[in-house]
């Protein structure tokens, strides 16, 4: 919603300078008006292109559009219009992007076009899979159970990924730790010791191979402190940016699903999206092959886009959508099996859901087994870190007490 800038005389003669957020200068005007102003001057706030492209460029959260279904489906389903609907939405967004957006498909609404046209003005705020949705819904008259079947969907997704993240999270903290106590203890412990043993021995000693590694070490972070230090983290940021590139997802996400427990949890995330989405979509009346289509983009795995890709070519030569799967070898038994039944008695968005559940219970049960076995080899692995750099500092002790 544009922002205007105003000065008015109010009844005591005072001048006020403000500014309001209206769909035009006259609405203003008339407001001001009533409550007895006179407008002096009124102008429209541009906003610099850099700054609008800016703002247009920024993703929405998947948290935002959990939100904004889940509340858009009430609206409409107490009568509201759209674009009465898509003003109330207006007024109570958050986030000023997400703000000019609903605003956007506002007015776009109103000159006539459908929401799902509208929104696809907006591929970075909706994906392929919530305009499919959405057009499906606006065709079959049912939007408001769509729109309530997605805040559904996102509302699972949210916590797949929550779950996804609480098993990531605790090994990288870990990791991270251990490489700062590392570094911490060779920056400025071992520096230390090695003054102590240069003036207890005046230079006699032959320092052990394992402390003159650690005094060596120790030496090159000092030279190059300003890029050795910053360095951990920058290629931290730079593996998980080239993580989020397609060569990244090429190049990596076979690798991943044949790495132990993680491999596997990998391939039960992309067998719960999958089945979810595949569900969700055929259940909202969008054709099996646009189905597949959608949920190839929310893969968010190369080796399952490859498949889906299979899946989709042999769906459209004829054959029933569990011949390929079974022969892509990436889903397991147990999944093509209940797609077979699913196919066979009409219900195969039903049968998806159920595989979804199961593989989402199957997570819970896998993140919880990652956590108790993660936890003590991390703390086995900082102990042994640690407890080599104190071997290495006290060796010398030895070497030194033979001069005397």
């Amino acid at each position: 919603m544009p922002q205007f800038q105003f000065t008015a005389r109010d009844a005591t003669g005072r001048t006020v300078t403000r500014t309001l957020q209206s769909d035009s200068a006259q609405s203003i005007m008339d407001a001001l008006q009533a409550e007895g102003m006179l407008v002096i001057r009124i102008r429209e706030k541009k906003e610099s292109k850099f700054l609008k492209k800016l703002r247009s460029a920024k993703p929405v959260g998947l948290k935002v559009l959990t939100i904004f279904s889940r509340q858009f489906a009430l609206l409409v389903s107490a009568g509201l219009t759209l674009a009465r609907a898509l003003s109330t939405m207006e007024e109570q967004a958050e986030f000023p992007h997400f703000r000019d957006i609903l605003a956007d498909l506002r007015r776009r609404v109103q000159s006539g076009e459908t929401l799902f046209v509208a929104m696809s003005h907006h591929k970075r705020a909706f994906s392929p899979f919530y305009r499919s949705m959405v057009k499906a819904g606006e065709t079959g008259g049912v939007l408001e159970e769509v729109l309530d079947r997605m805040a559904v969907f996102f509302e699972k997704e949210l916590k797949l990924r929550h779950k996804i993240k609480a098993a990531m999270a605790y090994p990288i903290f870990v990791l991270v730790a251990a490489m700062t106590i590392t570094m911490g203890i060779l920056i400025f412990i071992v520096p230390q010791f090695a003054q102590f043993f240069e003036e207890i021995s005046e230079g006699k000693a032959e320092m052990p191979a394992l402390t003159q590694f650690l005094l060596d070490a120790s030496d090159f972070m000092l030279m190059n402190f300003w890029w050795v230090v910053p360095g951990p983290l920058l290629l931290l940021v730079g593996f998980f940016k080239f993580r989020q590139s397609r060569w990244g997802h090429i190049l990596l996400d076979r690798l991943i699903l044949h790495l132990p427990l993680f491999g596997k949890l990998s391939r039960m995330v992309g067998v719960s999206r999958f089945s979810r989405t595949l569900g969700t979509l055929i259940q909202s009346g969008v054709t099996l092959m646009d189905s597949l289509a959608v949920t190839r983009t929310t893969a968010d795995n190369y080796v399952l886009e490859q498949g889906v890709d299979y899946i989709r070519d042999r769906v459209r030569e004829g054959e029933p959508i569990y011949l390929p799967m079974k022969r892509s070898r990436i889903f397991p038994p147990m999944v093509y099996n209940m797609v077979a039944v699913g196919e066979e008695a009409g219900n195969l968005e039903l049968m998806l859901h159920k595989v979804a559940d199961f593989y989402d219970e199957e997570i819970d049960a896998l993140v919880e087994q990652l956590a108790s076995m993660i936890e003590p080899i991390m703390i086995m692995v900082i102990g042994i870190i640690v407890g080599v750099i104190v071997v290495g500092l006290y060796l010398p002790i030895f070497n030194i007490v033979d001069l005397f």
